[in-house]
């Protein structure tokens, strides 16, 4: 019983951690981060990065020029920034292991099992991580990458449900919460095609100029946003005496207020950067308050009481 008791609050702080690898690639998107450090693993050949273009070869440019260094200078901010970036990332890759850990020990074989695919999974990403870099930033990879954190989370969501000591299980309406995820996964989906359409204007033109420049996947992801707006208000009008009750009913009204103002700002403003950020990060919210209300619905096979 302790093993899964321990088990249970490091899924928690393991989700914490992922949320903050999300938070910390969002951070090296707006800020253009992603390739402070040309190499992977380690960062300009050392696993501490430098803070002084002297602390570089003279000819690192020469160096790194296949990937792209031939055309950048190097840029302190931007160096650390991807940096710490790395270490998110393996401050959770570490945590996943030690669940793996907390589930051997335990000798259960479904917590085990469960445990070995977030641990693959958690390598894949590393790997996608690695392959991002080494193609430049090839925004298809960014989305992949995205997307593989997106189910990483949900993983730790499961675990954490099934190893609670006495979790409910609620009468949800789920036909609005399949659909408020059904729109929120395509939105997001929608919103990377958007991405990978604004990133190559960037070199071209103004950002005052750009929205005007998209093409029409953008103005399909501004039409859906109401499909957003209407299936979250369903899921929050057919729940409302559950709304004091359950932290995700406020976190997706928050999420979509946030969502609409970001939106809004990029739209008619062309402010990219933080409202970007800001756009993703209450996408993600979102989808992932929809997936623990999902969760709630289900009587999930309970690994303290088999």
């Amino acid at each position: 019983m302790y093993y899964f008791r321990l088990y249970n609050r490091l899924c928690k702080l393991t989700i914490v951690s992922v949320c903050l690898i999300i938070c910390a690639g969002g951070f090296v998107r707006m800020t253009g981060s992603g390739m402070g450090c040309p190499d992977w693993p380690k960062c300009f050949g050392d696993w501490v990065p430098p803070t002084n273009v002297k602390d570089l070869p003279t000819n690192y440019k020469d160096i790194y020029s296949e990937r792209g260094y031939d055309k950048l200078d190097f840029n302190v901010f931007n160096t650390w920034a991807e940096y710490i970036n790395r270490l998110f990332g393996a401050f959770g890759g570490a945590l996943c292991f030690i669940l793996l850990l907390v589930a051997l020990a335990s000798q259960n074989i479904r917590l085990i099992l469960l445990s070995s695919f977030l641990v693959i999974l958690m390598a894949f990403q590393a790997w996608m991580g690695a392959l991002v870099v080494y193609s430049i930033l090839t925004p298809f990879k960014i989305t992949i990458h995205m997307f593989i954190a997106l189910f990483i989370l949900c993983v730790l969501f499961i675990l954490f449900r099934i190893t609670l000591e006495k979790p409910l299980v609620n009468n949800f309406n789920t036909i609005w919460i399949y659909l408020g995820l059904f729109v929120s996964l395509l939105q997001i989906f929608l919103g990377t095609q958007v991405r990978e359409a604004i990133d190559p204007l960037l070199d071209s033109f103004s950002r005052d100029l750009i929205v005007d420049k998209l093409p029409i996947v953008f103005e399909i992801h501004r039409s859906i946003a109401w499909m957003v707006l209407i299936s979250n208000s369903f899921i929050i009008w057919n729940h409302k005496r559950f709304l004091y009750q359950y932290i995700e009913f406020s976190l997706i009204i928050l999420s979509i207020i946030l969502l609409i103002f970001s939106g809004l700002i990029m739209s008619y403003y062309s402010v990219i950067g933080f409202a970007q950020f800001l756009h993703l990060l209450c996408a993600v919210s979102l989808f992932i308050c929809q997936f623990s209300l999902l969760l709630r619905t289900f009587a999930l096979p309970n690994l303290r009481f088999p």
